[in-house]
């Protein structure tokens, strides 16, 4: 599986391979930068939120769900990108 691109994962966390270049690996650009863009805007808002009045408990918790959610993904596509910047480097 050399090469093959991981691609994000899905709802059921499964690893997925795909051939780089093609269409499902634009596809997989795609989703990618949709995966940072939602973790810019959760971050936004969770920041006019901490600026804001008092939270309760719940919007507190909605909060950090939303949150960890967002850094988890962020997280996975940086190893996803640094893979295909180490085979990158191997060539």
């Amino acid at each position: 599986m050399s090469d093959l691109r991981r691609m994000p994962p899905g709802t059921d966390g499964k690893a997925a391979y795909c051939q780089p270049g093609g269409m499902v690996a634009e596809l997989s650009d795609t989703i990618e930068n949709q995966l940072i863009e939602s973790g810019a805007v959760v971050l936004g808002l969770v920041r006019a939120m901490l600026d804001g009045p008092q939270l309760t408990a719940d919007e507190a918790w909605f909060m950090l769900q939303r949150t960890v959610e967002c850094l988890r993904d962020a997280l996975n596509v940086a190893e996803l990108r640094g893979e295909r910047l180490a085979a990158a480097a191997d060539d």
